[in-house]
């Protein structure tokens, strides 16, 4: 029995899953009203025809004129909402006993308050989270629109600055550059996959035990959840045993109430040791895991109750005590992911940064070194342009030039001295000159002088590379 209890899921579970979606908002107000109406004393077919004329899914009223029908028919009530499959087996449960017993109007009012614990701890699950979630949304999408619309700007620009960029920029380049070509393409497609994932961790019936499995991990978020199931199990056992619910029976309701398998897979093996003679106190020794599910304390409440006979009433105590527990992890749950959060901001933030500044640092540096030295700019800007740029010969026909001022190339250790577009390391390289060679010059500005190459075209030369003639005018 325990072998069957614990793999066989509860029938109509996967089947009620369906047919309530979409109809959970007219599900909690036909149980709120049904028990208001039916503990003021009006019949269960004047509730039910009451509630029809509120409710506003087309389904929900189909299912109440079902369920209208078979009351004026004499079937019973537990055994029409049975039939509706609509509600989870503990509420037919206990409407059931309620009719048997002649309490149908209390058990309907446990029925909701059952119903309002479950949202109440939906509701704390989903406040908590909704924080983290927002923040995390929120990165991506910024993220996204940097990558889209700023990151190729920026790949234009270093890619124009011909400088050795570390690889933390040439990887922000090549996102960027990807991100111009293919974003149109790539951010849709990338959304959608993201989108299917989370449906495959959190959507689908089959798979959604690894996104559960993800969240009972998730710092803060996984210790809310246990609190939370903690108070649900002890509040609905309790009340279930309270109306009248064999052990057994309220074990498999609790089972089928439960969300995450691992839970629903721990309350099926306490209903089949339970219903194989065992106390709870041999059920929870024999369970290795029993712990991480029940923490000690309240195992030991439960041992304690089932021994004195007051199991109902520590259950309820466990179930308030764990609600405030809930109620505080709650509102601790943002200062405990909060930390986590600013490092995934900050670890984005840092890296986009020093991919930008590196290069720009590197830049400001280089004009530095040829501001302060601009011989050793010519000097590597030689070693660059050397087999580019061609050399003008030397063999000027100097009956074509004016008379002017003479002064010879001097070595400079490279065999050879630059001839730029204007007097400074920064302007072009047009030409070579070499040493021991002689030239007019026109013009001197800053150590720079003007030579003249041909009858038509001059260039400058570094006043350190040349030696003038005694006799030229200062």
């Amino acid at each position: 029995m325990l072998k069957t209890l614990t793999n066989n899921p509860p029938p109509r579970s996967h089947y009620r899953v369906v047919t309530r979606i979409g109809m959970r908002a007219d599900i909690d107000y036909f149980i709120e009203n049904l028990a208001m109406m039916v503990v003021s004393g009006l019949g269960i077919s004047s509730a039910l025809e009451s509630i029809k004329t509120e409710v506003r899914s087309r389904r929900m009223k189909r299912a109440l004129t079902q369920l209208i029908a078979d009351v004026e028919d004499g079937v019973p009530l537990a055994i029409g909402l049975e039939k509706l499959n609509l509600f989870p087996s503990h509420v037919t449960s206990l409407v059931r006993i309620g009719e048997a017993s002649g309490k149908l109007s209390q058990n309907l009012k446990v029925v909701a308050r059952q119903q309002e614990k479950d949202r109440m701890f939906q509701s704390k699950i989903k406040s908590a989270m909704m924080y983290p979630v927002f923040v995390l949304v929120l990165t991506l999408v910024v993220g996204i629109g940097i990558a889209w619309f700023i990151l190729p700007k920026l790949a234009t620009v270093f890619s124009q600055l011909h400088l050795k960029l570390p690889l933390i920029t040439k990887v922000l380049i090549a996102t960027g550059i990807f991100f111009n070509e293919s974003g149109a393409v790539a951010v849709p497609f990338g959304l959608a996959v993201l989108a299917i994932v989370l449906y495959i961790l959190f959507g689908f019936s089959k798979t959604r035990w690894i996104g559960q499995g993800i969240v009972l991990h998730t710092p803060g978020a996984g210790a809310l959840i246990k609190e939370s199931e903690v108070a649900r199990f002890g509040y609905l056992l309790s009340s279930l045993l309270e109306a009248g619910l064999p052990v057994v029976p309220a074990l498999t309701a609790v089972r089928d109430a439960a969300d995450f398998p691992s839970y629903r897979k721990f309350y099926a093996y306490l209903c089949g040791s339970v219903a194989d003679g065992n106390s709870f106190q041999k059920s929870f020794v024999a369970y290795p895991m029993s712990r991480a599910y029940l923490p000690i304390p309240v195992q030991q409440l439960i041992v304690s109750g089932e021994q004195s006979g007051t199991l109902p009433q520590v259950l309820q105590k466990v179930s308030d005590q764990y609600e405030e527990k809930t109620d505080t992890t709650a509102k601790n749950l943002s200062v405990i992911l909060e930390p986590i959060l600013l490092v995934i901001v900050w670890l984005g933030v840092v890296m986009v940064a020093l991919a930008v500044i590196l290069p720009i640092y590197s830049l400001v540096g280089g004009l530095g070194n040829q501001i302060d030295n601009p011989s050793s700019s010519a000097v590597a800007s030689t070693e660059q342009d050397q087999e580019t740029i061609p050399v003008v010969e030397s063999s000027i026909a100097s009956s074509t030039l004016p008379i002017l001022p003479q002064l010879t190339i001097l070595g400079s250790g490279l065999g050879y001295v630059n001839v730029r577009s204007g007097a400074s390391a920064a302007a072009d390289v047009i030409s070579k000159v070499y040493p021991d060679e002689m030239y007019s010059y026109k013009d001197q500005s800053d150590g720079w002088y003007e030579i003249a190459l041909t009858a038509t075209s001059t260039g400058w030369v570094y006043g350190k590379y040349v030696s003038r003639e005694e006799n030229d005018i200062q």
